[in-house]
């Protein structure tokens, strides 16, 4: 008899751990946009393309799936696997991924978190956690930031990120992704990327320092690898949110360096946020440094908990470094409005 409840219990504790969610939710954002572009005061047709429909204005439209499972003494398993789509053509996102956006599972407890699979990188969450317009299509910082030497690729396959257990407000990821192509020949991932932020927010302060290195080896044998760092900060006033930021990167190819500052202002139901930034880059071999700059701004209007209304403007330059001074400045100016829907 003893034996017989023993074991009864055994499985109704196994049940309990074995309790597990999943969710699926998504967003599907719309967005009309008249977008124009010049090249030394010259209309250029490849970018001057007028009015447009587009996706992901405010935000990546998206569906996903994401789930956790009880795994008992204060541990759980977990998975997110998220599709990334374009709302105005019904076509895949991310080059056409399944799960382009993310796709993970790890286990979670008192020491944190561990995940293995295609994950945001620790520099793109603080870039998304500070810039005041939230890493949108149209932010200043984006178009400002990825315009030099270094795009900051922003998800990183292969990858094993550990998540640190917030204590007091402090954080930190540390992140490494072995290169798993190591053909001579081809040679783009025969390097590795590493990654880490430490940061602390708590109240109204938040600070965070990123840095990642990107190893790649060119056909030829050359380094292309590029080093990153970035340190960003906030401060909320009430009336507003302040955010700022510095980056520099460099390269065999060259160096570059760059900071923003925007603000977040809640005007009743309606938030109004702004960003301006700006990169310099210097080329090795060449005299004169490029630079890219950008104003934006965006305004968000609540229509219920799970939509939203909004417009946003962005007008961004751009000039290529050069052998001598004289090269043509592009422009870029961006005017929309649009509607997201959250599920």
């Amino acid at each position: 008899m003893k034996k017989t409840l023993v074991a009864l219990a055994a499985l109704a504790a196994t049940g309990a751990f074995a309790q597990s969610t999943v969710t699926l939710y998504g967003k599907i954002d719309a967005h009309i946009q008249s977008a124009t572009q010049t090249t030394g005061g010259t209309d250029t047709a490849a970018g001057n393309v007028g009015l447009q429909v587009n996706s992901a204005g405010l935000s990546g439209s998206r569906f996903g799936f994401k789930g956790t499972e009880d795994l008992g003494g204060g541990m759980s398993a977990m998975f997110q696997l998220e599709n990334g789509f374009n709302v105005d053509a019904g076509s895949a996102a991310q080059g056409g991924l399944l799960f382009g956006r993310q796709a993970y599972v790890g286990l979670a407890g008192g020491f944190g978190s561990l995940t293995l699979g295609r994950q945001y990188s620790p520099l793109d969450t603080v870039w998304g956690t500070y810039d005041a317009q939230g890493y949108t299509t149209n932010s200043a910082m984006n178009y400002a930031w990825n315009k030099g030497l270094h795009a900051e690729p922003g998800r990183i396959n292969n990858s094993i990120l550990y998540s640190a257990p917030a204590m007091g407000g402090f954080g930190a990821q540390l992140m490494y992704a072995p290169g798993e192509d190591k053909n001579p020949v081809t040679g783009q991932n025969a390097s590795a990327y590493a990654g880490a932020l430490v940061g602390y927010a708590a109240g109204p302060v938040g600070v965070h320092v990123g840095y990642e290195s990107i190893g790649a080896t060119a056909a030829a044998g050359v380094s292309t690898s590029v080093n990153d760092l970035v340190i960003a900060a906030s401060y909320d006033l009430g009336v507003a949110k302040l955010t700022a930021g510095y980056q520099r990167a460099s390269a065999p190819a060259g160096d570059e360096n760059g900071w923003m500052i925007g603000a977040v202002i809640p005007a009743g139901a309606v938030t109004v946020s702004l960003g301006y930034a700006r990169e310099n880059n210097k080329v090795t071999g060449l005299a004169v440094d490029g630079q890219s700059s950008a104003f934006g701004g965006q305004v968000v209007y609540p229509l219920s908990k799970r939509t939203n209304v909004y417009a946003d403007f962005m007008r961004g330059t751009t000039k290529a470094a050069a052998a001598a001074a004289g090269a043509a400045e592009t422009v870029n100016t961006l005017i929309g409005a649009g509607v997201r829907h959250d599920f």
